[in-house]
């Protein structure tokens, strides 16, 4: 399920003057000369993939507003993460080949871990290839196992990003999965919502 993002809203406020181009010709990181932002986590980490050219993943619990507040000067990535972590001191942040890990302190859930043996689509979009991804026997099994269910999230879509795309994955874990579909699609976030109960959800945001 597909989430609108509403990049300026009145409880959140973002200021950025500008990309460093210099750092860019010059092979090294990108930095936001100036960011000033106050709100909702997940939509800032929305923000991050035009900016800096990365995919992200989120997971979170499902209570509403994982508020932060962040200040920053000539900023790269790792500048951003560790801004937004120490913000919110509930959450931990890893990247790896252009893709950033965000889950909770008291650790990540074990279903993300679960090992893909293949996963290949043609033309789906994204909605429809997060469905079957959570369908195959592996996913199934473990969701039964860890006595988990996939719901909605609470948010429903204002529209839906109906792009078609294909991938082809062997061998890795349901996050990386997750990860290459967000990249692949165009769309470049998912977010992973913990519910009580065992229930979890998965959407992304459509900037």
């Amino acid at each position: 399920m597909i989430i609108t993002f509403k990049q300026i809203a009145v409880a959140v406020v973002l200021v950025v003057c500008g990309v460093s181009m210099s750092g860019v010709m010059a092979q090294q990181p990108p930095t936001l000369r100036v960011i000033r932002y106050q709100g909702d986590m997940t939509m800032l980490l929305a923000a991050l993939p035009q900016t800096y050219g990365v995919t992200v993943g989120v997971e979170v619990d499902g209570q509403p507003g994982h508020l932060v507040n962040i200040s920053l000067l000539d900023a790269t990535l790792p500048d951003v993460m560790n801004a937004i972590v120490q913000s919110s001191k509930k959450y931990q942040w890893a990247e790896a080949d252009g893709f950033v890990d965000v889950c909770p302190l008291a650790g990540c859930n074990p279903l993300l871990e679960t090992r893909i043996n293949n996963f290949n689509v043609k033309d789906l979009s994204p909605s429809q290839a997060f469905d079957q991804l959570f369908n195959l026997p592996e996913v199934q099994a473990n969701m039964k196992a860890m006595n988990l269910k996939r719901r909605a999230p609470d948010n429903f879509p204002e529209k839906m990003n109906n792009s078609r795309f294909s991938v082809n994955l062997e061998g890795v874990s349901l996050r990386q999965a997750l990860s290459k579909i967000a990249r692949e699609s165009g769309i470049q976030i998912w977010i992973f919502r913990n519910y009580p109960n065992g229930f979890f959800s998965i959407s992304t945001v459509e900037r």
